[in-house]
């Protein structure tokens, strides 16, 4: 017994080459989220389209019976068996045959050896493969859009909860990654949720654009049978059929674009948070500490935790950008009609998507987990006379002076005040003196226009970090955010 016991523990140790500095280890799925494909394969494309192509087909079924294309018994026992066969997928008790073609033809071959083709054989009337397959990628398309929101939602109502703690908390705003001005910690992390917020947004149009259903199209041009479009879309919970039936066939790449250019847009948001965290997390900021539980360590070097589920963010984010490419490509040279090629846009999409999809949960964790320094943040709002645009704009606002002359008076103090962090009364006093001006300013007037918290009470400007502008924000990004929200449940698939 103690030797299986030591032999599971040597197991155990070999799981990953890192870890015994670790206070806490990461979960299962941040391990998969860096991990990513190295040790687990890809599951086939159809596999995901199973539950839809079903859904379809039921409708599709339901629509000939009512309209009298084919009996109502025919179409009842039709429905019965798919929803027979729907119970089996959900137990995980059916798989597709790799022997047969794609998924509809696991179905019908299914649906055939259960019923019979005398009536199995009638499902297929008034559609085409082609109608079938752009409603399936349509309703798994709007499934991964209503995903994406549930996830970019948890993570705005992270940032907006951090961006009200640490309203008051003052840390370095940065232009070419160096010190700009003062800002407040909280400012940031609720420009952070207005990013995503409109992310959500554009997800929500994705779904204006393109909730409407194919289905009988067929393989572009219609059919002569008397079928209800307006019954299925319905049933589909789509608003509607789509107007042209060529459209939506020979265009089996757009809605996919645009899916990914809105995870595109998102992944490039969660790409700009993540580099500021990682670089803020560095022994040389010392502004956060990211929690053990997102981190991971190295193979060789014991003391390390690094940064690797944002690293892995930014990675995503440049693997989505070339497939947006790769989908815009597909759209390029299609003749009118149905064209092979467009199957793989099946691919992209759903690569995309299970890449990035994840991405916001984890970017949420990381947020919730990490150990901020205010007291780091708020000292490097003392250097690099990050005070100095300030104290410009109270000389132009106090003593009227045209702002190209408080720029160059304080820019010439600047230069006196040789390596300092801010511009001393006596700096700004010499200039002053040398440019033949009259500025009645005074020593404490100096010391406090470079003070961050007397900047940031004086920042009152709309948008900004000051403390009512702030509160302003917040409540106007709450707003939305729960419009978005009351928009996602009143969408989700009933």
């Amino acid at each position: 017994m103690a030797d299986i016991e030591e032999r599971s523990m040597k197991m155990k140790q070999i799981n990953t080459l890192w870890g015994a500095a670790f206070h806490q280890k990461p979960t299962d799925s941040v391990l998969a989220f860096t991990a990513g494909r190295d040790v687990v394969g890809v599951p086939p494309a159809d596999a995901a389209l199973l539950p839809y192509d079903l859904w379809v087909s039921q409708a599709h079924a339901v629509m000939l019976g009512k309209t009298g294309i084919i009996p109502k018994a025919d179409a009842a026992q039709i429905v019965a068996a798919l929803k027979e066969l729907e119970s089996l997928v959900h137990a995980g008790t059916f798989s597709l045959d790799s022997h047969k073609e794609d998924v509809h033809t696991n179905i019908e071959s299914w649906l055939t050896q259960k019923i019979g083709i005398e009536v199995a054989g009638k499902l297929h009337t008034a559609r085409s493969r082609n109608d079938q397959i752009v409603t399936d990628m349509r309703l798994y398309m709007r499934d991964q859009v209503l995903l994406f929101v549930e996830h970019s939602a948890a993570l705005s109502r992270v940032l907006i909860k951090l961006a009200e703690h640490y309203k008051g908390a003052p840390i370095p705003g940065f232009t070419h990654h160096q010190h700009a001005m003062v800002t407040t910690f909280g400012h940031t992390l609720s420009g952070f949720a207005s990013m995503v917020i409109r992310d959500m947004e554009r997800f929500q149009h994705w779904y204006t654009l393109y909730n409407r259903s194919p289905l009988g199209n067929t393989v572009s041009y219609g059919t002569s049978f008397p079928i209800d479009k307006t019954m299925t879309a319905d049933m589909l919970g789509f608003d509607g059929p789509d107007h042209n039936s060529m459209d939506a066939i020979t265009n089996r790449w757009e809605p996919e674009a645009d899916l990914a250019f809105a995870i595109v847009t998102l992944m490039n948001h969660l790409s700009l948070m993540a580099e500021t965290l990682i670089l803020l997390a560095t022994p040389e900021f010392g502004m956060v500490q990211l929690s053990d539980a997102y981190s991971t360590g190295s193979s060789i070097m014991p003391q390390k935790k690094n940064p690797d589920p944002l690293e892995v963010i930014k990675g995503k984010a440049g693997v989505a950008q070339g497939q947006l490419v790769s989908l815009l490509s597909m759209g390029k040279s299609n003749f009118m009609g149905y064209n092979r090629d467009s199957q793989w846009t099946k691919y992209i999409i759903m690569d995309v998507v299970n890449e990035c999809v994840s991405s916001p949960i984890v970017l949420s964790g990381v947020l919730e987990t990490m150990t901020v320094h205010i007291d780091v943040m708020e000292s490097w709002c003392h250097k690099g006379f990050i005070g100095a645009t300030t104290l410009m704009e109270q000389i132009v606002y106090v003593f009227h002076i045209p702002m190209r002359q408080a720029k160059m008076i304080v820019e010439k103090s600047v230069k006196e005040s040789g390596n300092g962090s801010v511009i001393p009364y006596q700096s700004i006093q010499k200039v002053i003196k040398e440019s033949g001006l009259t500025i009645p300013i005074t020593e404490g007037q100096v010391t406090a226009w470079q003070d961050p918290r007397i900047i940031l009470s004086l920042t009152k400007s709309y948008g900004g970090p000051g403390s009512h502008s702030m509160k302003e924000t917040v409540k106007q990004l709450k707003k939305k955010l729960a419009s978005i929200e009351a928009w996602r449940m009143r969408h989700r698939r009933r």
